[in-house]
């Protein structure tokens, strides 16, 4: 092997770790991951079983022990397309991920809406921080987010060091909890990530080019709601 093959490798080293619950992956989630294109070299990480942020945490140092550059996070529910990961690594971000839409309507009035998933912080009229789905973005931008999901996410391994070095070892941990005060406050594992890597400076990106699929018994995409065939 050439030198600058060597290089190449270490730069491009990619650690995917599939966040999957215990009942396993659809067909065409199956079909989808094996005909994704895949770095020199690859591994695959299979979390089950797990509470989120803890295996999400696993994979994170996973990604650290092995030396792998990168760390992509997919969901067994997101179906994603083939060049997802060379082009997400193409960008050289520290942290940026595809967009896919909510799992579930958002209501107005009589009217629904699958938002994508990605959020700006707003102040509502009660003075309390809020998250607000990001609608207003040309297709295909890089879009800046200050909350973005884990579910097709690429994180480069320096963002975990950093983490570790700042005295954070849980790089993703669930915060939201029933008996906050108020209840439920605080944030899912990955968005509690996301808040903690900008407080450290980072920005939190989005791929909008990268259209993914939200599983549910049928499909979610951009246009809503379509049937399984």
């Amino acid at each position: 092997m050439f030198s600058w093959e060597i290089v190449q490798q270490k730069v491009s080293s990619c650690l995917i770790g599939i966040i999957v619950a215990p009942f396993g992956v659809s067909i065409d989630w199956a079909l989808s991951f094996a005909a994704m294109e895949k770095p020199t070299p690859w591994d695959v990480m299979r979390l089950s079983g797990l509470p989120w942020d803890v295996a999400r945490t696993q994979a994170g140092i996973q990604c650290l022990n092995g030396g792998y550059q990168w760390l992509f996070q997919i969901d067994a529910d997101i179906v994603a397309p083939k060049e997802t990961i060379p082009r997400l690594i193409s960008h050289n971000l520290p942290i940026v991920s595809g967009v896919y839409h909510q799992r579930f309507p958002t209501w107005d009035g009589i009217e629904a809406a699958y938002l994508p998933c990605m959020f700006s912080e707003v102040t509502d009229a009660q003075g309390k921080i809020a998250k607000q789905p990001i609608t207003d973005y040309k297709p295909g931008s890089l879009v800046e987010a200050a909350y973005v999901p884990a579910g097709c996410l690429l994180i480069h391994r320096t963002v975990f060091e950093r983490f570790l070095a700042c005295g954070i070892q849980r790089f993703f941990e669930w915060s939201l909890q029933v008996d906050n005060n108020p209840p439920f406050t605080g944030r899912s594992e990955d968005f509690e990530f996301c808040a903690r890597a900008r407080t450290l400076g980072y920005k939190c990106m989005v791929d909008t080019s990268i259209v993914c699929q939200h599983e549910t018994g049928a499909r979610v995409t951009q246009k809503g709601l379509i049937p399984k065939l």
